[in-house]
């Protein structure tokens, strides 16, 4: 099936306003300074089952991000690893039969295999060694071997055989389409995941905590003391409570990451979303080759954006994208992801609302929540879900992880939601045991479609109305439809 954009909604082929819930599936591989070895030797085949997957669909997921390493599909430069780009493929086959869909995530961190996860060290340019962080995150800070490999990408400086590395990395995705990009589980592309400065970093951080230090009276070098030791940098993340603080902050920096955004990053993915288009040609499934409109193409905002600066990144100029912000707060990847504030979140995804309003596409978040195995954490997924929600957005949960399906993340994850609205779905409001939506129906072959946890179903009263008139629903298991039809219609469960 394949999907395009309409303004702010996503449809499928049968003209149904769709809303994607999912969740990432990753396998990141070895932090290496080796390219050396089979895909699964050097860590890149996913622990989870088919099983698994199958759980993931009946937790009501339609929509896995799966992650694709640069590192894994060109271990040598220009020579395309067949067996990892097979074992994505039967990857999809799951996917597909489980009734999802996916979105090929060409992912990274740190930029590269050498420092955590993605480039292959051939196209790692540096002459600094790598020394890790404390928290991994804080090396795109503080790591001058990052910011040296990250300036020669961003530069698409030559690498081997004198071909730039971002005409290499475009090669890379060319070749994963051609492989790919007809699979009938296949929604799109995510075109890197996260783009980050290189030693851009430190003036763009240092920003950060001047404009912190002025807006709360502090003196800068206390406050960067604090950020440095764990306990006083949460002690300080408390401040950032104050929702003016956070905007203040969001406001000062905005310019410097619009900057990154304009001169680095567009161009880079304007460059890349050509090589996705003209492969998709290639094999009739864009379109120029009468076969619909191509994949749909994601396009994140960067790194520092994640905390509630906005990004200021141009419109892609395509006519089948949407733009994929990602947010958390400060606890993430720390011990105190219990802690995670719903004010502070509130504020960063506000931020990529505006972006969103400003682009004018729809919204898949492709990252957020990262509330591991932990307990504590239902509340603050709770919130974020109530978010989206009101956003009218669809998103993919970071992330999956062997113990997922028994913990409080995935109970919290598992409740009512719409899947498609035959027509414009116009609001919905989820419980772990409820659900209400709205939606302009129009005519067509297929029915409007909701996830209801067979659980709830059993035990709830069903009201479907058209035009204020009661009509019937039909329950397949966890799945609620709703017959297409011209009107005003209202669904409430529970």
């Amino acid at each position: 099936m394949r999907f395009i954009t309409d303004g702010l909604r996503i449809r499928d082929e049968f003209g149904r306003h769709r809303v994607f819930h999912g969740i990432n599936l990753v396998q990141k591989g070895h932090r290496s300074s080796s390219d050396e070895g089979t895909f699964t030797e050097r860590g890149f085949e996913g622990d989870w089952t088919p099983e698994n997957i199958v759980d993931l669909a009946g937790r009501g997921f339609t929509l896995i991000r799966l992650g694709v390493m640069w590192a894994a599909v060109e271990p040598r430069p220009g020579e395309y690893d067949e067996a990892y780009l097979d074992w994505l493929a039967s990857q999809l086959d799951l996917i597909h039969h489980s009734g999802m869909v996916a979105l090929l995530d060409a992912h990274q961190d740190l930029y590269s295999q050498r420092f955590s996860d993605g480039a292959p060290n051939w196209a790692t340019l540096t002459s600094t060694e790598y020394s890790p962080a404390d928290l991994w995150s804080d090396a795109y800070l503080e790591s001058p071997a990052v910011h040296e490999a990250l300036d020669a990408f961003w530069a698409n400086a030559p690498g081997p055989g004198d071909v730039g590395l971002q005409d290499r990395f475009a090669a890379m995705w060319a070749r994963v389409v051609r492989r790919l990009g007809d699979h009938p589980a296949v929604l799109g592309y995510d075109l890197l995941n996260e783009p980050a400065p290189g030693s851009a970093a430190q003036e763009i951080f240092g920003t950060v905590l001047h404009v912190f230090a002025q807006s709360t009276g502090q003196e800068f070098e206390q406050l960067l003391a604090d950020f440095s030791d764990p306990h006083r940098k949460f002690a300080q993340l408390e401040k950032l409570e104050n929702t003016e603080v956070h905007r203040a902050i969001g406001d000062a920096l905005s310019p410097l990451l619009e900057q990154f955004e304009t001169t680095y990053v567009h161009p880079f993915m304007t460059k890349v979303a050509r090589a996705v288009r003209e492969a998709e040609v290639h094999i009739g499934a864009g379109a120029e080759s009468g076969d619909g409109a191509g994949g749909i193409i994601a396009r994140e905002h960067n790194y520092f954006a994640n905390l509630g600066i906005p990004s200021g990144q141009p419109a892609l100029d395509d006519d089948n994208w949407v733009y994929s912000p990602h947010g958390y707060d400060l606890t993430v990847d720390t011990e105190a992801i219990a802690m995670s504030s719903n004010t502070r979140a509130r504020t960063i995804f506000s931020r990529c609302a505006e972006t969103a309003e400003r682009l004018a596409v729809p919204v898949i978040v492709g990252e957020w929540g990262a509330l591991t195995l932990a307990d504590g954490v239902g509340d603050h997924g709770i919130f974020l879900l109530d978010e989206f929600d009101s956003y009218g957005w669809s998103w993919t949960y970071w992330v999956w992880e062997p113990g997922f399906a028994d913990s409080e993340a995935a109970l919290t994850l598992t409740r009512p939601r719409p899947v498609a609205f035959a027509g414009d779905g116009q609001s919905w409001h989820a419980t772990q045991t409820s659900l209400t939506a709205t939606w302009t129906g129009t005519d067509g072959p297929e029915p409007s479609v909701f996830f209801i946890p067979s659980g709830v179903l059993e035990a709830s009263n069903v009201q479907v109305s058209r035009n204020g008139e009661p009509i019937s629903a039909v329950a397949n298991g966890s799945w609620l439809s709703v017959p297409a039809g011209e009107g005003a219609f209202e669904l409430r469960v529970g």
